[in-house]
């Protein structure tokens, strides 16, 4: 039901700023920042401009608006789902904060008439149907970035960013984690798709794909020396309470599979022989994690997602082998020599890798080269497995 009146409000306001003006002396233009929200697409916060001509129109630009359909996730997971500019009345824009007890955050910028102009015409512009849309990237091309970048090419070399932000100690997944500290499960997922370019240092600009970034660097700015920030104010309080998990989920679950892997190697020293119940289990979970990565680093058009170094540890043939394992493991002792070595170097020295893994990565690799060592035949010529 809010839902479908959000849907109508927008129409509402894009209707009713469909003619506009030209600026005068008295009008403003913002940064609006908008707080996180409680769900994975608005744990980051939101960045939009707001532009008012007194009594005349209150409107806000926002390049965060997408169109919901039956293959909105395939094109999101491939890197192909495009976003676009919208134009809506500040009313209608607010209500959706209003309700989701969000706060709003307004940073009024220091501009000449001419700059202010520039901004606008640049915003209309990019609101002809024809330009628009653009093809949405999380770390490159979103919301936060168009803005910065729309500031940038209009200003020129008038507009100095000064924030005290320091490249070398901070990386993308750094930031992305940071914010994603109350969704654990979230977290996960994200360090198993993200590869290596998400751990390249953030260097200068570029900490402006998030909303807070461009917060923070507009407030340390400069436009031809004076303070690029005239006036802030904080328009909605926030009233959603975020808080983090008292238990890491995620990571208990990774742990949980160490505690089945030495179960099972207890039964065996205990009995001899044991179910493969648990080794299926692992080496199940192990491939479809693999194969998603897989797919991820080949098949879409992602960059953050290449050079995924997860592979180590969730390879996505290790369900196939360990079937052919379960009634000839003489065949395939040499894939779990391998695979075992992989396991226990990638526990012992993966944390000096130049990726950064989510710690229960470790766990479960740890849990994997555990029940891979019954398949290795190490030490013996034959290998003779029981199981139920």
């Amino acid at each position: 039901m809010i839902k479908n009146v959000l849907v109508f409000l927008f129409a509402l306001g894009a209707l009713n700023s469909s003619a506009l003006d030209p600026l005068t002396e008295q009008a403003k233009v913002s940064l609006i920042t908008c707080s996180e929200g409680d769900e994975l697409y608005s744990v980051f916060g939101h960045s939009a401009i707001r532009i008012v001509e007194p009594n005349a129109f209150d409107i806000v630009y926002n390049y965060g608006t997408f169109e919901f359909s039956d293959d909105f996730y395939l094109l999101f997971a491939q890197g192909k789902l495009n976003y676009k500019l919208s134009r809506t009345g500040f009313e209608y824009f607010n209500y959706e904060y209003v309700v989701s007890g969000r706060g709003v955050k307004e940073q009024v910028l220091d501009l000449t008439l001419d700059q202010k102009q520039g901004v606008f015409d640049f915003l209309e512009h990019n609101y002809l149907k024809e330009n628009r849309e653009y093809l949405y990237d999380f770390f490159y091309d979103n919301c936060a970035t168009r803005i910065r970048d729309l500031f940038k090419e209009v200003l020129g070399a008038s507009l100095e960013f000064h924030s005290n932000f320091t490249p070398e100690a901070v990386t993308y997944r750094d930031l992305i984690d940071q914010k994603l500290a109350p969704m654990d499960w979230s977290d996960f997922g994200i360090d198993i798709a993200l590869g290596i370019p998400c751990d390249a240092p953030v260097v200068a600009e570029q900490n402006m794909f998030l909303p807070d970034g461009v917060y923070a660097e507009f407030a340390a700015a400069t436009i031809d020396g004076r303070p690029f920030v005239l006036a802030e104010e904080e328009l909605l309080p926030m009233e959603l309470k975020i808080e983090n998990p008292m238990v890491d989920w995620a990571l208990m679950l990774c742990l949980f599979f160490v505690v089945l892997a030495l179960i099972h190697v207890f039964v065996i020293s205990r009995n001899g022989r044991t179910s493969q119940l648990i080794p299926g289990l692992l080496f199940t979970v192990s491939s479809l994690i693999g194969i998603g990565v897989f797919l991820l680093w080949f098949a879409t058009d992602h960059v953050t997602t290449k050079w995924n170094m997860n592979l180590i540890w969730a390879f996505p043939l290790h369900i196939f082998v360990f079937a052919v394992a379960r009634k000839n493991p003489n065949k395939t002792k040499n894939y779990f020599r391998f695979v075992f070595i992989a396991l226990v170097f990638f526990v012992l020295v993966g944390w000096t890798f130049k990726q950064s893994f989510h710690p229960g990565f470790f766990l479960i690799a740890l849990a994997l080269a555990i029940v891979s060592y019954k398949y290795t035949g190490f030490g013996k010529k034959h290998l003779n497995l029981y199981s139920k």
